[in-house]
């Protein structure tokens, strides 16, 4: 990324030695990002356009907080139904889906892409290019990066973390404080357990259950904890990896046999 100010002898208490932050075409040229995905001009929408946007169908909270407004480019597609909250970002290029949900202080990037019915929890942020099925949750503080995809009914963790151009499929699970890395290729149906740490360019087949660290390939089916392998799933295995989010998990997942 390249950017250029300009010098500016004339602004108070700025000898010369500082360049000024000015934002404009004739101050600040953006190539790119590293990713490949272009830092377009920003060009957001003013508060009372902001507010105007529920004439669309989108729905906007507010927030007496100072500076709470949501920072929406222009250059986004929100379908009707999505609901925006305050201190949230919504980038140029980004496409939200219909009764999809971005909490507060919550980040969409440049290209992102959310499902219809999907949901970004507090403090979370959606990488440049990154997908997340529709019906998928993102909780808070948590991070889905650079052209990663999520997909359909899925849920990535508190705190968890999917690397740059990793894809799960569809009804998958990233427990709480999971780290994936980057390349990781899994199936449907995957559950990476709580605290995970899965290694970049690991394969996980349909139906895998894993925790711990994760350095290899995992087969289709397979119950492993760090390089240990079980016979089929258990609801001792299943709590291990799920930890406080056990019960709720084999709801929505299915429960094991003992």
């Amino acid at each position: 990324m390249t950017i250029k100010r300009k010098k500016d002898t004339g602004e108070q208490g700025n000898g010369g030695q500082f360049g000024t932050i000015t934002r404009s075409d004739a101050d600040v040229a953006v190539t790119g990002s590293a990713g490949g995905h272009p830092f377009p001009d920003k060009d957001y929408y003013s508060a009372d356009e902001i507010a105007s946007l529920t004439d669309r169908g989108i729905r906007v909270k507010t927030s007496p907080l100072r500076n709470s407004t949501p920072q929406v480019d222009r250059g986004a597609d929100i379908g009707a139904g999505t609901l925006i909250s305050p201190s949230t970002c919504i980038e140029s290029g980004a496409s939200l889906g219909q009764n999809a949900r971005v909490f507060n202080h919550g980040v969409v990037a440049v290209d992102a892409r959310l499902g219809d019915g999907a949901t970004v929890g507090k403090h979370s942020v959606i990488g440049a290019g990154a997908r997340i099925g529709d019906r998928s949750d993102v909780d808070w503080r948590s991070f889905v990066r650079e052209d990663a995809s999520i997909g359909e009914d899925s849920v990535i963790g508190a705190s968890a973390s999917v690397g740059e151009r990793s894809r799960f499929g569809a009804r998958s699970c990233v427990v709480d404080g999971a780290q994936v890395g980057k390349d990781v290729q899994a199936g449907d149906g995957v559950v990476i357990g709580a605290r995970a740490r899965i290694d970049d360019g690991v394969k996980i087949g349909d139906g895998a259950l894993v925790w711990g660290h994760i350095t290899s390939d995992v087969a289709p089916g397979e119950v492993r904890r760090d390089d240990e392998t079980f016979e089929g799933r258990t609801a001792s295995h299943e709590e291990l990896a799920f930890g406080s989010q056990g019960g709720w998990l084999r709801g929505k997942f299915g429960r094991a046999t003992s």
